[in-house]
């Protein structure tokens, strides 16, 4: 089934997927960052202050994730989504009429949480859950939302502050989230209609026959062989876009320069996932698991040994097709790998490692800056770690190809062995 005809058979659901991924970027570095400067004059605060409010609500929000992100398994998506939305209505009244620099932290917590965590994690989830024919496909159309949200909500964002105040628009916003998500719901889910697809391919499932705890879930070996890949790239995408100026200041490039290569990025992002869904449903997402994250590490390559401002492009490009195709791989890998019956838990456990991953790559790159190493040091050990984990990443090779060669291997020579011993015998 092609795009168009699978979109159309199954738009009610997709546009959802859709919709919360865009709605997540609310709750998105890239958007917060618009009202830093406000908030920073507001209460007077410097850049250290606000940056550890930031990163204590964003970690708060990582390691609460996998506590209210396994519910989506045992209560309505109807009313999981109600529920993320109230919490992050409530994040942006309070962060609106909040006139103490205490609450920051707790209006933060709320928009991660809700924002960057919970919406993100209905669209994936229920594309995981209720596709099984056309999963890839699901997963990458609803991962659409997030370059959508990148292109368009800080302009609509940065035009409601010129026209309404900073305050104001944060109120705007969430009447536009009040609105649209429950009128969506109430016209386009029919939850009887939603069927959750079990499918489990893997012998090393943690559990094939109850459902896993998040315990047991994160001592399986399949959830390390996944995490470190989800962890390494959320946490050098982070970094590099949170001093992605300062880069450009130490490269001798204009902001220009920099803001027409995150266009790039957007395009070569919703490229990527586009080709990705096909891929996946046809090869399965393991067969591309260990390759994804080499695009990228030629991007750093790139940026760290020329300083022409054209590389700014082979540079976003490349990250681009590997953030992309990464987020479908792996949303899609978490149900070839764990099942659907309680993937929600599963997809709750890897959303804390991305969220808090965020959270440390622009702290840990601060603090390599701040002690005086040049950007030069931040290429080559983000290099450095790439590699690392490129080279665990074919940890997944072995369950498929040469331990299943050295299978057959030995049953060829058991069956030799027993024919010699026949003849030897008559």
């Amino acid at each position: 089934m092609n795009y168009l005809n699978f979109v159309l058979e199954n738009k009610k659901l997709l546009s959802f997927g859709l919709l919360m991924t865009c709605l997540s970027g609310y709750g998105q570095t890239y958007l917060l960052a618009l009202y830093v400067p406000y908030l920073i004059e507001e209460f007077s605060l410097q850049n250290a202050q606000i940056s550890v409010y930031y990163m204590v609500a964003t970690i708060a929000s990582a390691l609460l994730l996998p506590q209210i992100g396994k519910y989506i398994d045992k209560i309505s998506l109807v009313k999981y989504t109600l529920i993320a939305m109230v919490i992050f209505i409530l994040a942006m009244v309070l962060m609106s009429f909040n006139k103490y620099w205490y609450f920051l932290p707790l209006a933060f917590f709320g928009l991660r949480i809700a924002g960057q965590g919970l919406f993100s994690h209905i669209a994936i989830t229920s594309m995981s859950k209720y596709f099984q024919k056309g999963r890839g496909k699901a997963i990458s159309l609803a991962s659409l939302g997030h370059p959508f949200g990148q292109a368009a909500l800080p302009i609509m964002v940065v035009g409601l502050i010129n026209l309404f105040g900073w305050r104001e628009s944060l109120l705007v916003n969430a009447l536009i989230v009040l609105v649209v998500v429950p009128l969506y719901l109430y016209f386009f889910i029919d939850e009887k209609k939603l069927v959750v697809h079990e499918e489990v391919n893997d012998s090393d499932h943690p559990s094939s026959k109850k459902e896993a705890t998040q315990w047991e879930i994160m001592k399986s070996r399949t959830f390390w062989l996944l995490a470190p890949n989800l962890f390494v790239l959320s946490f050098t995408v982070t970094g590099l876009f949170f001093y992605q100026f300062a880069i450009a200041d130490f490269k001798g490039w204009t902001l220009e320069w920099m803001a027409v290569g995150l266009t790039f990025y957007a395009i070569s992002g919703s490229m990527a996932i586009l080709f990705a869904g096909p891929l996946i449903d046809k090869y399965t997402a393991r067969k591309f698991f260990p390759f994804y994250l080499i695009p990228f590490l030629l991007a750093i390559l790139c940026i760290w040994l020329f300083s022409d401002p054209l590389v700014i492009f082979p540079y976003m490009i490349l990250m681009g097709a590997s953030a992309g195709f990464g987020n479908a791989i792996v949303s899609a890998l978490q149900v070839e790998l764990f099942g659907a019956g309680f993937i929600g838990k599963v997809r709750s456990i890897f959303a804390s490692v991305m969220v808090l991953s965020s959270a440390v790559g622009p702290a840990i790159y601060g603090v390599v800056v701040d002690a005086g190493y040049s950007f030069d040091v931040v290429f080559i050990g983000s290099l450095i770690l790439m590699f690392v984990i490129i080279i665990m990443s074919f940890r997944i090779v072995p369950n498929y190809t040469y331990a299943k060669m050295k299978y057959k291997y030995k049953r060829r020579h058991r069956r030799f062995d027993f024919f010699n011993i026949f003849n030897l015998k008559h």
